[in-house]
């Protein structure tokens, strides 16, 4: 079984996201997918110390300090993927 999940990232002031795929999870990773989007956004928004650093890591491409534009605030969208993958012998 072959398992993805493809996260879209918003920010602050803009209309910009960032799509990000990660490629090889377990079927446990992606069941638990919305309880760990959900809590990362939620300590996200709740100015928490161990995501606080996520804010500024993660810019948008118009990202403007000044302006407050293009800092991270959270999953906006998710998905996964689980499909069978088959080996055909040859020989």
């Amino acid at each position: 079984m072959a398992n993805s999940a493809t996260l879209t990232f918003g920010y602050t002031n803009t209309d910009f996201t960032r799509k990000y795929t990660f490629n090889n999870l377990s079927a446990a990773d992606c069941a638990g997918l919305k309880a760990k989007v959900l809590s990362l956004n939620e300590s996200i928004s709740g100015g928490l110390s161990a995501a606080a650093g996520l804010s500024s890591f993660f810019i948008s491409d118009d990202f403007d300090a000044a302006e407050g534009i293009g800092y991270f605030n959270g999953i906006t969208a998710a998905q996964y993927e689980a499909s069978t993958v088959t080996d055909i012998p040859l020989s």
